[in-house]
């Protein structure tokens, strides 16, 4: 029997809610998750509707495998216009929240319109309230989560902001839950969805399932697909690297090949970092944690001396060595405020480097030096609250560079707008190609090329096969974060997950299409929004002008030459069917049968 999708959908400025059915045949072409985001939000957002408008929307959606029995099936996705980067953007959060919105009987939570005052929404089986939050608002994100179970139940599971949110910092966070917890939180971090929560006064999203409401197409079928499943992770070689160290295994290896983000990217290895291994981390975990149905459990839990803390390579690179900051528990201390705030780590460290290197210009002069922990600590909450210089960086890199032009410009270190993740580009040119085509801007979880070019198949410094590996990988991460599950396992058959749950016929060659036509769609949606095309597909001028050194002492330096670029960049288009200046032609858009869907695209593409 075939499952159709239920939305829940909440206008803040009535507070009146309704049930919104998707047919079945979405799941065919744009499987759930990312895709239905792509799907809903170039579908019903107004065209230039302001990312911090009441018009935008703001919706917390699964997958059709959330909450079911398929390994690491506790993710969900926030999906929304960017206030930060104007584009479109997915925002994934591991944890628990998305199985329970699944146990509520619904496939998506969809927002619009604005509070007249701060409020928080309750969901629940017995449906839909809208509170007052004005006794939250202001609070840190685990005051303002320990506050509502204490009204709610303490089994209840809550999305909410901090203070950056309700600043609106252009890259404030969606926090899940609280790093306090004894299973693992989460973080919808990435492009600024904390100031959309905050511009709609939303505090927070409370969802408590009180019975779990599943609906199964073939349940015994879907059984036999996830034991496979489990058999085929646990069987994996790097599961108990995972387990052991979690993601903080790649500072190491990352700096000795020359590819660690350091001092504002304008180094790739920082000397004597073993201060942020994950060796040496491994000491001061406490415990482990780990999200919905997942064996992993990677999340490596650190006690500071403001609280519990989890510290992942990102935030490591980031606010550790871009900053020079050499000990990973200054890392930990500094990142327990940037959670507690609401901030997004990634873009928070490459801000604060930015910050640092424009005061050794001269151009910033109230910001620290590079190495200063406590002066990184006073601008993280700066930023947060918008006092001084905070306010300006509160923006994010582009838009301050843009401010102090001049040579801000050239060492401001974004992709269209969002800052970048912790692999240098011009020593892994995999992740220059793959940042340059990300569709939220700056990322590495679209492509993560890194491991290909320092293990295999891709050669390092060639542009061989870079164009069709990035090609390929996108696709199949856009399917696979519409399913909606953990990127760090191998995936068994996810098709067949899908179709025994969802009674749609779905096959391998479905689930790679779905993942190109998702791909395709949001490129599409940059396009009507943004006007994207092949001069935003580019890198920061730092990477093209300037030789990256290298390990060991830097007496080694390479270069990634905008025309060797330019070559990749061609190759990808060719691939993709784009047009020479980044946008789909009809031919492709036919074929993944978006132009059924979508027939006013033909307006924003090459004949």
């Amino acid at each position: 029997m075939l499952q159709n999708f239920f939305l829940l959908e909440i206008d803040l400025s009535s507070e009146k809610s309704r049930l919104i059915e998707i047919p079945s045949e979405i799941v065919k072409y744009f499987i759930g998750g990312k895709g239905l985001g792509a799907y809903l939000l170039y579908k019903y957002l107004e065209p230039g509707t302001h990312p911090l408008s009441p018009e935008n929307i703001l919706m917390f959606l699964t997958g059709p495998l959330t909450g079911t029995s398929y390994p690491t099936s506790g993710r969900m996705v926030v999906v929304t216009k960017s206030p930060l980067t104007n584009l479109y953007l997915d925002s994934h959060a591991g944890g628990h929240l998305g199985p329970e919105i699944k146990w509520c009987g619904y496939d998506g939570i969809l927002i619009k319109g604005k509070a007249s005052s701060p409020a928080y929404i309750l969901v629940s089986n017995d449906g839909v309230e809208v509170r007052d939050a004005s006794h939250l608002w202001g609070k840190t994100v685990s005051e303002t989560v320990e506050t509502l179970r204490r009204e709610i139940g303490r089994n209840a599971h809550a999305a909410v902001i901090g203070p950056a949110g309700e600043n609106l910092v252009k890259f404030s966070a969606i926090m899940i839950d609280s790093d306090e917890d004894i299973r693992r939180a989460g973080i919808a971090a990435r492009g600024g969805a904390g100031a959309v929560m905050g511009s709609k006064n939303l505090k927070a999203l409370v969802v408590k399932a009180k019975k779990k409401t599943m609906r199964y197409a073939n349940p015994e079928k879907l059984k036999e697909v996830s034991i496979k499943a489990f058999e085929l992770l646990n069987k994996t070689k790097f599961l108990k690297v995972r387990t052991a160290i979690g993601t903080s295994f790649w500072v190491e290896p990352m700096n000795r090949y020359g590819i660690l983000p350091t001092r504002n990217f304008s180094r790739g290895y920082m000397e004597d970092a073993v201060g942020l291994y994950g060796e040496y981390l491994r000491a001061f975990v406490k415990r482990n944690v780990s999200c919905y149905n997942c064996p992993v459990a990677c999340g490596k839990i650190v006690r500071v001396d403001k609280g519990d803390v989890k510290v992942e390579y990102e935030d490591i690179a980031l606010l550790g060595s871009n900053c020079l900051i050499d000990d990973v528990i200054k890392v930990a201390k500094s990142l327990k405020i940037v959670n507690e705030l609401g901030l997004d780590a990634i873009s928070t460290g490459n801000v604060i480097a930015f910050a640092m290197e424009l005061k050794e210009l001269g151009l910033l002069k109230e910001a620290p030096s590079f190495g200063d922990h406590k002066g990184q600590v006073d601008l993280i909450e700066k930023i947060a609250y918008r006092k001084g210089i905070g306010d300006l960086l509160a923006e994010g890199v582009a838009r301050v560079a843009k401010t102090i032009g001049g040579r801000a410009l050239e060492i401001a270190i974004h992709v269209k707008g969002m800052e970048l993740p912790g692999y240098e580009p011009r020593s892994s040119w995999g992740m220059a190609l793959a940042y340059a085509t990300s569709d939220r801007g700056g990322c590495h979880q679209r492509a993560w090329t890194t491991r290909a070019e320092i293990e295999g198949p891709l050669e390092r410094f060639s542009t061989a096969g870079v164009a069709k590996f990035v090609k390929e990988t996108q696709d199949e991460r856009a399917a696979a974060f519409s399913l909606i599950v953990c990127d760090f396992i191998p995936l068994y058959k996810p098709w067949e997950a899908v179709e025994a749950v969802t009674g749609v016929e779905f096959n391998e060659e479905d689930y790679l299409k779905a993942g190109e036509r998702i791909w395709n769609l949001t490129r599409l949606f940059n396009i009507r929004e943004a006007g994207i095309s092949r001069k935003d597909d580019t890198l920061p001028p730092r990477i093209f002008n300037e030789p990256l050194p290298l390990p060991p002492n830097g007496k080694f330096s390479v270069n990634l030459r905008r025309e060797i670029f330019e070559q990749m960049l061609s190759e990808y288009y060719e691939l993709r069917k784009w047009d020479d200046n980044g946008r789909p032609t009809r031919e492709i858009l036919e074929e993944l049968d978006l132009t059924k869907f979508f027939p006013d695209v033909v307006n924003l593409i090459s004949s």
